[in-house]
């Protein structure tokens, strides 16, 4: 829901990594495609299709070096 998925940590991990003018357009993008397209057609169908937030996955040909599923929004694996 909107309490876990805007919590202080993701706010704080979108705002370290975005500035002001970024997090304007990105709005202003979802804006835009909320009212073009419709809210409804934005949404997957089933509604556990929004339970993954993300990962990340790095390979090395057909080798997995690194696998990550983040558990909410600015759950992001560290790149170190």
């Amino acid at each position: 829901g909107v309490g876990t998925m805007w919590n202080p940590p993701a706010v704080s991990a979108m705002m370290e990594r975005n500035d002001q003018e970024s997090l304007t357009a990105l709005g202003e993008a979802y804006k835009n495609a909320a009212d073009n397209i419709g809210i409804q057609s934005l949404a997957p169908k089933e509604i556990k299709d929004t339970l993954r937030q993300g990962g990340t996955f790095v390979f090395k040909g057909e080798e997995m070096l690194l696998e990550h599923y983040d558990d909410k929004v600015g759950d992001n694996a560290s790149i170190e």
